[in-house]
């Protein structure tokens, strides 16, 4: 089995500066000086979430991000030697924010108590600083490569808004299925995480399926496509997603578009049928046996 390579990883770097600064840790921990590599990994790490707040706020107007960046920014003026900051930085980003799982967040915190003890002069029994070992040092490097820094920004809960008025200003240009699945990968679900996409399914769930207002009307078809991709990209959470919560996803239209919109969507995902409340299921039997079109892509029911 090949050896996994920090090199080789650190190459995947999203920021720059991060990519530069991250130099430094590498050649601190390849000198065997594991003191200065876990110092300065945490501020490395700091930094980057730093930038990727950043990003999202100059290129999407995300609202979170912006508040935990003005929060940060007051917390300096107030007493700019105080490091407060950033232990409220990383506790506010993996609680307001989908920038970090669970074993991501405990990662990072890990890596601050490891930062203390290399930073301070805390002595051992034996009046000896604290020295990480190797193994240790290495870990951490890798933990935090791959749980955050090779990572894109990724888009918070805000998502939602954007991509609704992208989506109603690109109509004309996203005329395909093929356009659409192409533009949402590219500038939106690169970046997202599993559990952003299923809150933007269950979000668009109802626009698509239930609402049957003007906006929602004009906006059906674009919005089902986008169901599509989503579901096709979390396929293995969807059967659970809907099952978790049957009242919701079974509060559905019984006449119109949305009906046979459903319709259209189970046939392209059969194994949902079944997890529908009863109060759906006869809604969809009814456009099935009523509706020319719903005749014809209805034939899970049949099956069931």
């Amino acid at each position: 089995m090949q050896e996994f390579s920090l090199e080789k990883i650190s190459e995947s770097i999203h920021h720059g500066r991060t990519k530069l600064y991250f130099k430094e840790v590498l050649s601190s921990y390849h000198n065997e000086n594991y003191r200065s590599s876990v110092v300065m990994l945490w501020s490395v790490a700091v930094c980057d979430i730093v930038y990727k707040l950043q990003s999202l706020v100059d290129l999407y107007d995300d609202s979170s991000a912006k508040k935990i960046l003005k929060d940060l920014t007051a917390i300096q003026e107030s007493d700019s030697k105080s490091t407060a900051w950033e232990i409220k930085l990383v506790d506010d980003v993996f609680g307001k924010t989908n920038l970090l799982d669970s074993s991501e967040y405990e990662n990072l915190r890990y890596l601050q108590k490891q930062r203390h003890l290399s930073a301070h002069p805390v002595l051992n029994a034996d009046r000896e600083l604290h020295s990480p070992n190797k193994e240790t040092v290495r870990s951490l490097l890798r933990n935090i490569l791959e749980g955050l820094l090779i990572k894109p920004p990724f888009y918070t809960q805000h998502i939602m808004k954007e991509i609704l008025i992208d989506l109603d200003d690109s109509l004309a240009v996203l005329n395909t299925r093929k356009k659409i699945k192409k533009y949402l990968e590219s500038k939106y679900f690169s970046r997202t995480t599993v559990p952003v996409e299923l809150n933007l399914i269950r979000s668009f769930w109802k626009l698509v399926f239930k609402l049957e207002n003007d906006e929602c009307e004009k906006n059906r078809r674009i919005n089902l496509n986008l169901l599509e991709v989503l579901s096709t990209r979390n396929s293995t959470e969807l059967v659970s997603l809907i099952s978790g919560d049957k009242d919701y996803f079974s509060n559905v239209s019984a006449t119109g578009n949305p009906i046979l919109c459903l319709v259209y969507f189970i046939s392209k995902y059969p194994k949902l049928y079944e997890h529908f409340n009863e109060d759906a299921i006869i809604k969809i039997k009814h456009c099935i046996a009523t509706d020319d079109v719903g005749k014809t892509i209805g034939w899970f029911e049949k099956k069931a």
